[in-house]
């Protein structure tokens, strides 16, 4: 996915009103970023240095945030109470870990001509002695509607590189580390055991439920194509950091059975490995009347969980990046289907991004066939979409 650098923030947040649609937006200067719903516009107005405001022109939700930069400025819950207490006297706040950092968090409820409520984040930055604060929230009246949105808002952020792929904020407050859960499974002839953390399932399948709800809101809308391709995104970050283990267990083993199969194109052998594995799975078949996302979370699928062609497709894309493949997966809603593309020279259907010369290896999740066979009567390309990856 294309991303842009800036020097300054304030270079940052004028282009940001023009692209907001378009990329996942990172600060340089203080080396934050967020991949929030689209559509939301930036209010010029609002020029306090460090502090910036967005609004929503189809759900009534505003989003602010502010850098606090200098020595007073002791923890996340001292940071967080000082940015706060103007609008909400003596403000409660939970204190908790976010990747290794100290961060805060707090429930608004608040008046300024009407009642307001949501919810407010504080997070340390890598500069030393610097904060962001990001407020989300919503006139009260239409918080059932919009407090999903402003929570995956908030849990968008990332203030440091290294955990881009890792749970965000506000799930890392919802829920804890609970300790290891151990898992076993049994591929090509080995017994395999690798760790999840015991919230894993519970909390994974909590962002894939909320992200629908507000993928939902976009369904009518003009960005629809966009709300589809962050809400794998978002997925896909959330599970990296907490398949970690697992991955590293797997591929520890397919890696050098690749090399044996294949050693002229151990990728391909890798690919294939990895693709045969996840057409082996149990099929979760659609409730009828149902409306859901229908996707298993991917700690879920690993536990043994049924689950359909979009969990396939970016299962198979996370270990494929993992080892350096570019990978991404393809969504058709004339198809009502997933498949992953892999970038490996060999044979087969291929899809080729609009713009590039580049070609990517379709791989069909829910037959058991090999890389570049897809069904005929899905083989239109005007009918798939990229949903790409960070």
């Amino acid at each position: 996915m294309t991303r842009r650098f800036f020097s300054s923030i304030i270079l940052f947040f004028c282009f940001f009103v023009f692209s907001l649609n378009a990329y996942i937006v990172h600060n340089d200067s203080y080396e934050f970023s967020f991949d929030i719903p689209e559509g939301y516009v930036y209010d010029s107005n609002s020029n306090q240095k460090n502090s910036f405001s967005f609004n929503h022109p189809n759900i009534p939700v505003t989003f602010l945030i502010k850098i606090y930069d200098g020595k007073e400025y002791k923890s996340s819950e001292y940071t967080l109470k000082n940015s706060i207490k103007n609008i909400q006297n003596n403000p409660e706040t939970d204190n908790f870990k976010w990747n290794e950092s100290n961060c805060s968090i707090a429930e608004l409820n608040f008046k300024i001509e009407q009642d307001y409520s949501g919810w407010a984040v504080c997070s340390p930055l890598k500069k030393e002695n610097s904060y962001i604060v990001m407020l989300c929230y919503c006139p009260s009246s239409e918080a059932e509607i919009c407090n999903q949105f402003i929570i995956s808002t908030l849990n968008s952020l990332c203030t440091d590189t290294n955990y881009y792929c890792y749970p965000g904020i506000i799930l890392a407050y919802a829920f804890p580390k609970e300790g290891n859960k151990k898992v076993s499974l049994t591929l090509y002839g080995k017994k395999l055991n690798f760790v999840l953390d015991k919230s894993d399932e519970e909390a994974s399948q909590y962002l894939v439920d909320l992200e629908f709800s507000v993928l939902s809101l976009y369904l009518q809308h003009n960005l629809w194509k966009e709300a589809w391709q962050r809400y794998y995104r978002i997925i896909f970050r959330d599970s990296w950091g907490r398949l970690k283990n697992c991955m590293e267990v797997m591929l520890n083993t397919f890696i050098p059975y690749a090399e044996k199969i294949n050693p002229e194109k151990p990728d391909l052998a890798l690919a294939q490995m990895i693709l045969t594995w996840v057409q082996s799975m149990p099929y979760k078949e659609k409730e009828p009347g149902v409306i859901d996302s229908d996707f298993t979370s991917l700690p879920k699928v690993i536990c043994g969980e049924p689950n359909d062609c979009d969990s396939r497709a970016l299962l198979v894309s996370l270990f494929l990046r993992t080892v350096g493949l570019e990978s991404f997966i393809l969504i058709s809603p004339e198809y009502s289907h997933a498949l992953a593309a892999v970038e490996i020279d060999a044979p087969g259907q291929k899809y080729i991004p609009e713009g590039t010369d580049r070609e990517f290896l379709m791989g069909e999740t829910t037959e058991g066939v090999t890389w570049g066979m897809i069904a005929a009567d899905q083989a239109d390309r005007s009918k798939w979409f990229p949903a790409y990856l960070p």
